[in-house]
């Protein structure tokens, strides 16, 4: 395990990944996404929204909110934290797309919906990762469930290369893992760009809306 030493905290100028073309995306993404929400913010205090509406008030400023977490991360090298926030990012995401589709579900939302009926984690990762193959679903699936928990598996997501070259597990920053970091950056930003497309198809004046 790398020793804990005392830890610089990195600005937009100088962070590790900075020149990262997928993190750049990110933060294109977080921009753009911003300027969407706060275009929408006004709707949400409106006192005419509709179930589904309240919902999407609920829970997508939460998934934004964990995304510009994860950026944060990224920032500071804490990889392993980052990636740690991509499962509840998921289910944050899927879930607003579950109700908009499933119209019933909206009431067991507002009802204080019991954990073991909502839609389980394969139906939620689908809904963000629509697009890709089956394989690709089962091997982010398998990785995301197993980075919340303590696994064998999470050692290998959680090493870092040290300055002599060896691997080691990582007790802080990892200044070294630009694939890792890409990975989480892409990843965030699949999220964070489905959570503004319904943020708009749902909150968004219906000459704006998207179908």
């Amino acid at each position: 395990m790398l020793p804990t030493l005392p830890c610089p905290v990195f600005l937009p100028d100088n962070e590790p990944y900075l020149g990262s073309e997928l993190l750049k995306l990110f933060d294109i993404t977080i921009t753009q996404s911003m300027a969407v929400h706060r275009r929408l913010g006004a709707r949400t205090y409106a006192t005419d929204l509709t179930p589904l509406q309240i919902a999407a008030t609920e829970i997508i400023p939460q998934g934004v909110s964990i995304a510009l977490s994860m950026r944060e991360l990224i920032r500071q090298a804490y990889l392993f934290s980052a990636g740690i926030l991509m499962r509840p990012l998921v289910e944050r995401t899927g879930m607003i797309y579950y109700l908009h589709r499933n119209t019933a579900a909206v009431t067991a939302w507002h009802d204080g919906w019991p954990r073991k009926s909502q839609p389980n984690f394969d139906v939620l990762l689908d809904l963000v990762m629509p697009s890709t193959c089956d394989e690709e679903r089962k091997e982010t699936r398998e990785l995301l469930n197993k980075l919340i928990h303590s696994d064998p598996v999470t050692a290998s997501f959680n090493s870092t290369t040290r300055s002599d070259g060896l691997r080691a597990s990582a007790a802080g920053k990892e200044l070294n893992e630009p694939i890792k970091a890409d990975a989480i950056s892409a990843f965030a930003t699949r999220c964070l760009d489905r959570l503004t497309k319904i943020s708009v198809k749902i909150l968004g004046a219906p000459s704006e809306q998207i179908h």
